[in-house]
């Protein structure tokens, strides 16, 4: 009796601590830079348990635009930006379409 009444307590005392979990992150692409219009990543692993995962996939996909840029010598103006967020974050202005 006195092993149940334990193993209750120590999963009520754990349930607290899932709560303060690390969120996921999520890829979101602006597309072009600047506009101010933003969609998640449309790759397959758009999000991510870890926030440095999600931070090198946005790097090297920006490093992909950059070197597009170049070569197309578009001085990389109309490139897209990949940024990383939590998925409690929308950077959609407000009244955008969802």
């Amino acid at each position: 009796m006195r092993l149940v009444i334990l193993a209750s307590t120590l999963a009520l005392l754990l349930c607290p601590v899932a709560a303060w979990a690390e969120p996921a992150w999520v890829l979101w692409v602006e597309a072009p830079l600047g506009s101010d219009e933003w969609s998640v990543a449309r790759i397959p692993e758009a999000r991510f348990a870890v926030k440095d995962e999600c931070d090198q996939r946005a790097q090297q996909l920006n490093e992909s635009e950059r070197a597009i840029a170049t070569m197309e010598r578009s001085g990389g103006e109309s490139r897209d930006v990949f940024t990383c967020l939590p998925d409690t974050v929308d950077p959609r202005p407000e009244g955008a379409l969802r």
